[in-house]
This record gives structure tokens, C-alpha cells and sequence, in this order.
């Protein structure tokens, strides 16, 4: 790992359980600090950027896909350094018994030490419904990350995709093919 992984691996992706990084963060201006960290060779200046969230306009929620009885719909896409794109679960008595049982078993995993990892969000389910993306450019997008659920945001699942669409793009497609049925296709347009 070079010194600058090692960094930004301390900084933004060490575990709760880790001591803080060794050195000193100074900031110098707005958006810029400077760090010096265990490398007796270098310091570093990191620039923090603010990019804004540009939702897009999407009709819906739009169902896309359905497991055990619980409709997962699209529910935002938007623009900032990457594509995200969200799903969350339709409201109603699937997704309310689903949401019961997790909680029953999270709470049973919180009461035992026995070291097992905790119950899946009830989100996982529908990992599987990520979309392919494409644009009137014909952009190759790829999935960056994802994430599914959390406190707050149990039935939530976002995917980052790269990159943003070129300026030219009017158009981005969102193409989900749930359980290898027919594709459900969704047209988002792109801001001028």
C-alpha cells in the first residue's frame, strides 16, 4: 500500500475499534487541510470538494422488482460526482410483517454474545435488483458501490454508478431485469 492508500485508508475506512491516525490534520482554507501522518517522507494536502445532489425528475415510485411478497420501487435518481440510484420498499402489510420479523431477530442477535454477525437488513433482498444504466451517448456506466439498509433506512438500497452522464447526454436509461423476466426499461432525462 503506497503512502497516499494508507492515508485515505486510515482517514475515511478504519473501523470504529481503530485508534484515530498518528499526526496532526492543520486546515489551511476552506476545503483544504494539511496532514501529517506516520510517512517521515511526505505530508499531505487534502481538498475536500462540495458537490450538489441533483435529483432527477422520476415518475413514481415505479415497482421494479418484488421478493417474498414486499414491491421494491425506484424512488430517486440523482447526479453529483457519480449516478446514485434508489430503491425503497412500497409501503403496506409485506413489507410491515417483513419489518417485524427483522426487528424481532435483531433484537435476539443483540441479547446473544456469541460473536455471529447480525441479522441481513431487511434491504439485501433486493441487491439483486441493480440496474444496468445507459445514455443517449452510449456511456458505459459501471457500479461503483452500493448499500442496503441501515438504522433509519432498513428497506433503502442506493448504487453509485461512474461516471456522469457527458454534457451532450439528454437521456439516461435505467434497465432492471428482475428474476430474468422481461427488462423494465425507465427514461430519466438528463439536465441541460
Amino acid at each position: 500500500m503506497t503512502g497516499i492508500e494508507d492515508v485515505i485508508r486510515s482517514l475515511l475506512f478504519r473501523r470504529p475499534s481503530e485508534p484515530p491516525p498518528a499526526g496532526s490534520v492543520e486546515r489551511l482554507a476552506d476545503g483544504t487541510f494539511h496532514l501529517d501522518h506516520h510517512d517521515p517522507d511526505h505530508v499531505y494536502l487534502l481538498t475536500v470538494r462540495e458537490v450538489p445532489r441533483v435529483p432527477l425528475p422520476v415518475e413514481g415510485p415505479t415497482e421494479v422488482g418484488e421478493f417474498d411478497g414486499v414491491r421494491a420501487h425506484l424512488v430517486r435518481v440523482a447526479l453529483a460526482n457519480h449516478v446514485e440510484v434508489t430503491l425503497d420498499a412500497e409501503p403496506g402489510p409485506a413489507r410491515e410483517t417483513a419489518s417485524r420479523d427483522f426487528a424481532i431477530r435483531y433484537e435476539e442477535w443483540g441479547r446473544r454474545a456469541d460473536g455471529d454477525p447480525p441479522p441481513p437488513w431487511p434491504a439485501e433482498r433486493f441487491r439483486r435488483l441493480v440496474p444496468g444504466l445507459s445514455d443517449d451517448t452510449g456511456t458505459a456506466y459501471r457500479l461503483a458501490s452500493g448499500q442496503a439498509g441501515g438504522t433509519g433506512t432498513e428497506w433503502e438500497v442506493r448504487w453509485s454508478f461512474l461516471p456522469t452522464p457527458p454534457p451532450a447526454a439528454r437521456r439516461l436509461t435505467l434497465r432492471f431485469s428482475p428474476g430474468g423476466g422481461e427488462a423494465l426499461t425507465i427514461d430519466v432525462p438528463l439536465p441541460r
